[in-house]
């Protein structure tokens, strides 16, 4: 298992979770856990796909065929608003 930190939209997509917690298939890699977000979370998935929320491993940006391993921190990681206004 290993648990994904949600903020903005895609805490808003998954009913206001903070958290998932998700049990990775053997390829355990940022691809395969995309998929699991997908099939559970199909409003994430598509953002995911679309790579307009990014996901981050260990505070890093990840590429879709990095390992996940168990303890590692990850999070989805959506458009942040930058400063500027009216």
């Amino acid at each position: 298992m290993v648990t994904v930190r949600l903020f903005g939209m895609t805490k808003m997509l998954a009913g206001n979770q903070g958290t998932l917690s998700l049990a990775l298939p053997e390829g355990r890699r940022v691809k395969d856990l995309v998929a699991v977000i997908d099939a559970a979370y199909p409003k994430i998935g598509e953002l995911l796909q679309k790579k307009k929320v990014l996901v981050s491993i260990n505070q890093d940006i990840a590429h879709e065929d990095l390992e996940v391993q168990d303890g590692d921190e990850i999070a989805l990681l959506p458009p942040f608003a930058g400063g500027g206004g009216h």
